[in-house]
């Protein structure tokens, strides 16, 4: 405690306060360091000076024992064990002094030279505690037949550990200083990362608030234009016309199902007609077998043709009993074929689809023609897409923002636990003043 109370009891005057710039704090942490511990500098070169001594000797106290001979009356059994457990503890202590090599070079900085001093006395230490377990039994051969020269061996051991532990006692009191100063170096460049990245959001920030504010723009004048669209004269003509075409086109439908019908009480008949002319049973011409198979398939599709040598067929089919009705299924059939024949239904049915799908054609016509519900589609799309993007920039603005708040609650915690590890290691209150990025 004498020796700490030296090296670091009486210290030199510095201002309890300051104020630095993060640019500036770790050239000033450097320097107040040296001059911390300055004094340590010299007792780590001075312990150095004298470790360099007692290995010295040591090493003649090593030859002294090894130059030593058994005496005179001692047994013959005993001294050969004596002379060969000496051997061993000189040869031991060869190692050591061949092992441990002082540092030479004390210029470094304080971090530096404090490190390599802990390095060399872990070492070391290891090295006198490997010798004691490898001469344990050897010792007190060489205690009991070279007394005078193993005391002044085991005296410089002694010596050695105890300088050794003087080395490191001074670092040891001021070593949760070292650790904090380690962190400290530590925590300035953190900082200055999170002010970096702080500068960095600083100009993405109104970046992304202009770009916001534009796509607003944007969308304002996209709904604009669509509800111009919306309420032009050409848009509502284009709706009243594809309200004419739905119209035409459900007409149409009508048409064809009034057609189906028609043809339903044929159905059976014309079944029978099909099967019988798959089988060869009843073969028919080819006219008539494209007709069958278009009344089949689409009733409404034979508007147009004349039919009727096509319904006499049919009649004479089932007149002479090959499609094989009965008589009341037979009755019917003739009847609707009597009406298919002899009325105009049929054709008036054509005409009239005839006209539907002109009127349709010319609607559909005037209808394409008109560009507005392409223009609507269009500014529904670009809507929809600049929507997209407006939902998109806002969520990285908040991002941005949020990282904003985090950093700077990151900066302040790590400025509290600074300035209190600024004030353990060098008693000195540091207010950071305009933190610049280095």
């Amino acid at each position: 405690m004498k020796l700490i109370k030296k090296l670091f009891g009486k210290k030199d005057v510095a201002p309890t306060s300051i104020s630095l710039e993060l640019c500036e704090l770790l050239e000033w942490m450097e320097v107040r360091l040296e001059n911390t511990f300055s004094r340590l500098h010299h007792h780590i070169r001075q312990k150095y000076e004298e470790i360099g001594v007692a290995l010295g000797d040591l090493g003649v106290s090593k030859e002294h024992l090894n130059d030593a001979n058994t005496i005179n009356d001692a047994y013959k059994q005993i001294a050969k064990a004596g002379l060969s457990n000496k051997d061993n503890v000189v040869k031991n202590i060869g190692i050591l002094i061949d092992r441990t090599i002082i540092p030479q070079d004390t210029t470094a900085n304080a971090t530096t030279t404090i490190s390599v001093a802990n390095e060399f006395y872990t070492s070391t230490k290891s090295g006198l505690k490997t010798l004691i377990e490898n001469t344990m039994r050897s010792q007190q051969y060489a205690k009991a037949l070279f007394p005078e020269q193993y005391r002044g061996v085991m005296d410089n051991l002694s010596h050695l550990d105890a300088l050794l532990d003087e080395l490191v006692a001074p670092i040891n009191e001021v070593q949760d200083k070292l650790d904090s100063y380690d962190r400290l170096k530590g925590s300035v460049e953190t900082i200055s990362k999170y002010q970096q990245q702080i500068v960095k959001n600083d100009n993405l920030v109104p970046e992304l608030e202009t770009k916001y504010d534009s796509l607003e723009k944007d969308m304002r004048n996209l709904e604009s234009k669509l509800e111009d669209v919306v309420k032009s004269e050409d848009f509502a003509k284009a709706h009243g016309l594809e309200k004419q075409v739905k119209v035409l086109e459900g007409s149409l439908l009508d048409i064809d199902s009034n057609v189906k019908s028609m043809f339903a009480p044929l159905s059976k008949s014309l079944s029978r007609m099909e099967k019988q002319d798959a089988s060869d049973r009843h073969k028919m011409s080819p006219m008539s077998k494209e007709i069958l198979l278009a009344i089949i398939d689409d009733p409404a599709s034979i508007l147009g043709t004349d039919i009727n040598s096509f319904l006499d067929e049919i009649r004479v089919r089932i007149e002479d009993g090959t499609l094989g009705l009965k008589q009341q299924k037979m009755n019917n059939t003739i009847n609707q074929l009597d009406k298919l024949r002899d009325s105009d239904i049929l054709s008036a049915m054509a005409e009239k689809k005839g006209l539907c799908l002109s009127e349709l054609e010319e609607t559909k016509g005037e209808l394409n023609r008109l560009t507005v519900y392409e223009e609507k589609i269009k500014y529904e799309k670009e809507i929809s897409y600049c929507r997209s993007r407006i939902d998109s920039t806002k969520n990285d603005l908040k991002t941005e923002r949020t990282d904003q708040a985090d950093l700077s609650e990151k900066i302040e915690r790590s400025m509290a636990k600074l300035n209190s590890d600024l004030k353990f290691v060098f008693g000195t209150d540091v207010e950071v003043i305009n933190p610049s990025v280095s």
